[in-house]
């Protein structure tokens, strides 16, 4: 029996998720909640749940819509496999066939896997082969690779000395938030600037960010996070596998005019010493290309992702 999230148990749901996918995706409740039906974004029409007679639930599938309304977005016909697992493929193949009926009822004419506002996934995990599989067997297009990249921050220090002249580094204040929003407008007016102040709204206050300031003004972001972090985002929803002190860096960017100084990776090693100085341990820096940026600070891949889609 096909139901939707409404009905099902959510309790069922994350304990499928973390049967299905390795150890090192594992989630918490409260991951999985903001990360599904707290979204604004979450589609309730489109995700749905597989019970059984005695209301076993053997898949579910999560869809987002593109969070057109809020950012710029590539395709705002496209909708988001956010999130998805399965006792046996031929319960996610019914579900997957129900979603798809109706969403070309609306008009929407592509799936990607992952990429959503909130998102688990940045593309489809090459260590998870049943899910590899399936997404496979259903006509998704797998291309690309973006991976995360982590390091122990104990023994970290910057592969230089930060510039302390004509540049400051620190966390954002209330102070800043004028400079910080004229920054985003300038600079990063999507996702960036639509995900930093939701960030800044529920988490109450500007402590995961740490600025560039140039002239006085704010001229580069690192977003941090830690265990005290209210609602994890990014690379903090595998905070499970990276253990009880636990950080996150990203996403990270400073403005064009301070490009070629060298700044962004100062910006980098003072996010890194920050989170250090709040206890980090195992760091984590999500969806990226730039293994080579990031490794000049110690940090290695690990998990690896490739993006796919789906024509509908």
């Amino acid at each position: 029996m096909i139901i939707d999230w409404r009905e099902a148990d959510h309790n069922q749901i994350l304990d499928l998720w973390n049967r299905f996918h390795p150890e090192r995706y594992k989630i918490d409740a409260d991951i999985l909640r903001i990360n599904t039906v707290d979204a604004d974004t979450f589609d309730w029409g489109a995700s749905l749940v597989d019970v059984d007679f005695d209301g076993d639930i053997r898949a579910f599938i999560s869809i987002k819509k593109a969070p057109a309304k809020h950012h710029k977005v590539g395709d705002p016909d496209a909708v988001h496999l956010s999130a998805i697992a399965f006792t046996d493929a031929t319960h996610a193949i019914d579900l997957m066939s129900d979603a798809k009926k109706t969403l070309r009822q609306r008009g929407v004419t592509s799936i990607l896997f992952g990429m959503d506002s909130r998102h688990f996934w940045p593309g489809v995990p090459t260590d998870v082969p049943q899910l590899n599989n399936f997404l496979t067997i259903e006509g998704f297009d797998l291309s690309g690779e973006y991976f995360d990249v982590e390091r122990d921050l104990v023994s970290y220090q910057p592969p230089r000395p930060i510039p302390t002249e004509q540049v400051e580094f620190r966390v954002l204040t209330e102070e800043d938030a004028r400079s910080l929003e004229k920054f985003f407008v300038r600079e990063f007016p999507g996702r960036w600037r639509y995900d930093m102040m939701w960030k800044i709204e529920r988490e109450g206050g500007f402590s995961g960010l740490v600025g560039l300031f140039y002239k006085g003004e704010v001229h580069g972001f690192a977003s941090i996070q830690d265990s005290s972090t209210k609602f994890p985002i990014g690379g903090a929803v595998w905070r499970s596998d990276l253990g009880e002190h636990w950080g996150a860096l990203g996403p990270i960017g400073v403005s064009q005019q301070v490009r070629g100084e060298g700044w962004g990776g100062a910006l980098l090693a003072a996010g890194l010493i920050e989170l250090k100085s709040r206890g980090t341990q195992k760091c984590i820096i999500d969806w990226t290309t730039l293994d080579e940026f990031y490794g000049k600070h110690g940090f290695e891949k690990s998990r690896i992702y490739r993006s796919a889609k789906l024509a509908i």
